[in-house]
């Protein structure tokens, strides 16, 4: 592509060639959009299923709260089964060959990466440098903020919204009498779950995008290296011979 008509270095363009690349040989091991999009469904279906504990704190109980529960204990079974059967049956699937399917996604991985970061390397070193300054920076900024606002949260992985799971099934048959406490627990569990999962995909994201960059840049300094290694024609002639005076 000439430079003239070449588009300015973005991250949209660069997130865009990220998800134009070819999936790997394991690509059935990374979660489909309508699972994750079924799998957000169930959590506001958790959610709603824990408000109506609340409510009854304050107000009268009324028919509709009973329903307001079931309705989102139906969306989380709705929402978190489908991906439940379809997880265990890869695994399933999987479990045999999982180390050499690994290792054959880590090289499809690590070529395509590498002819994307090529692709970079015809950008000039400043915008690559000024992006990787920013994507390093985003980062930063954003661990700054999911530690002030979750905490270590992110660690425990899935561990709170089984707890919220395991309070709403086994208290299913009177979810309006839940303790305070104990609804409070279940309602903030999956929010800060949403959040932490939403700030770890962005946070991978943006650690992607520094490796492209910086990969990027090694490369013009490995090819422009041979091109400062040698020397000019003739320039070692003058000032090399003995003297003569």
């Amino acid at each position: 592509m000439d430079v003239e008509h070449r588009p300015a270095l973005t991250f949209a363009l660069l997130e865009a060639k990220i998800a134009a690349l070819p999936e790997g040989p394991v690509s059935t091991l990374d979660t489909p959009r309508w699972a994750r999009r079924l799998a957000l469904l169930g959590m506001v279906g958790m959610i709603a299923a824990f408000v109506p504990s609340l409510l009854v704190k304050w107000l009268a109980p009324q028919t509709w709260m009973l329903w307001l529960a079931w309705a989102g204990l139906a969306l989380v079974v709705v929402g978190f089964v489908p991906g439940f059967v379809r997880n265990l049956w890869v695994l399933v699937q999987d479990l045999r060959h999982h180390r050499a399917g690994m290792v054959a996604q880590f090289d499809h991985d690590v070529a395509q990466f590498m002819g994307l970061a090529a692709w970079l390397s015809s950008y000039p070193r400043d915008s690559l440098e000024s992006s990787l300054r920013y994507a390093q920076m985003g980062h930063e900024r954003l661990q700054s903020r999911l530690g002030m606002l979750i905490g270590g949260i992110d660690r425990l992985g899935l561990l709170p919204v089984l707890v919220s799971l395991f309070v709403l099934l086994r208290n299913w048959q009177d979810l309006l009498h839940l303790p305070g406490w104990l609804a409070i627990l279940g309602l903030l569990a999956p929010f800060l779950w949403l959040i932490a999962w939403r700030g770890a995909e962005f946070s991978r994201r943006l650690q992607l995008y520094a490796f492209l960059l910086d990969e990027a840049l090694r490369m013009r300094r490995k090819h422009a290296a041979p091109a400062c290694a040698d020397p000019e024609p003739g320039s070692s002639a003058g000032g090399s011979g003995p003297g003569t005076g």
